[in-house]
């Protein structure tokens, strides 16, 4: 025996227009959500994109520094170079000018 009581047909109205409205809304949630999704698969392509473009870019930053780090390097001995033989230069000359000095 069934204590259930029987349904009116306001209360089964009721239902199917609560289930249609469920289900309008779940199909709203469910396109929301295949948009976030296909947007989401995008924005991790670009950010895959972006972390190359980085890395190249990162890549590049150090081989430019190693250049220009080896150019100084090779400026500064070469300014030193230039001080030595400036100082020999300088010594030359004033033997050479004692030297001519020391004959008169």
């Amino acid at each position: 025996m069934s204590t259930e009581q029987p349904v009116d047909r306001l209360e089964l109205v009721a239902l199917r227009e609560k289930v249609a409205t469920i289900s309008e809304e779940n199909a709203f949630v469910n396109d929301l959500n295949d948009d976030l999704t296909w947007k989401n698969g995008e924005l991790g392509i670009e950010n895959e994109d972006l972390k190359k473009s980085l890395a190249l870019a990162e890549e590049r930053q150090i081989r430019f520094f190693d250049y220009w780090r080896c150019a100084e390097e090779e400026l500064t001995k070469q300014i030193e170079l230039n001080k030595e033989l400036k100082e020999q230069l300088e010594a030359e000359k004033a033997k050479v000018s004692s030297a001519g000095q020391g004959e008169k």
